[in-house]
């Protein structure tokens, strides 16, 4: 009878660590958490600085993507003053349009508090720019100086209004502004 109930017994232990990595495998390969969360474990990409990691094969050159991050942060520090978000966020450029859905699309940061609050920005190619470039650092930077308490009390709002300030694209200027409320009378829907 023993014997029958060790069976038993090492029959599901054996089938709950078999669920257990098969949930691992599906979390890590098949949602967007999991495949950002291990970009830097993946082979198709590749270190090129600190928490900079970029597909292997992308037609942007390592000097041309690490200037343009360069420019971008010396655009927040104009803003902010010293930057301190650099230890705290991973910046993925991708330029493969079958993995650019596994990232979340074409540009957006993600913030993860588990297991330590930890920023991801991912960006194509297609919007690997200046001024999206410094408005994706200008979030990571303000979650960097927030604690996590600080973070989830912030609106959506704010923090895109304040990404804004250093995203010169036409669209944020007052000039657009103006147009599109009037001079502030009526309220913007775009």
């Amino acid at each position: 009878m023993k014997t029958k109930a060790k069976k038993v017994v090492t029959g599901i232990v054996v089938t709950l660590l078999i669920l257990l990595a098969g949930a691992a495998v599906w979390y890590f390969q098949f949602t967007k958490n999991g495949y950002i969360l291990t970009v830097p474990y993946r082979s198709y990409f590749e270190q090129i600085a600190e928490n900079v990691y970029v597909n292997k094969d992308n037609a942007m050159s390592k000097d041309e993507i690490l200037n343009l991050i360069h420019e971008a942060e010396d655009r927040d520090r104009d803003f902010y003053g010293e930057l301190t978000y650099a230890s705290d966020t991973t910046i993925i450029l991708n330029d493969n349009e079958k993995i650019q859905p596994k990232l979340g699309g074409g540009k957006d940061t993600y913030t993860f508090l588990f297991p330590k609050k930890h920023d991801y920005t991912c960006l194509s190619n297609e919007y690997f720019n200046l001024d999206i470039v410094a408005h994706e650092i200008t979030h990571t930077e303000l979650h960097a100086r927030l604690t996590k308490e600080a973070r989830s009390a912030i609106p959506i709002w704010f923090d895109e209004g304040l990404a804004t300030q250093n995203d010169y694209r036409e669209r944020y200027s007052l000039e657009s502004w103006i147009e599109k409320t009037d001079n502030g009378k009526k309220r913007s829907r775009s």
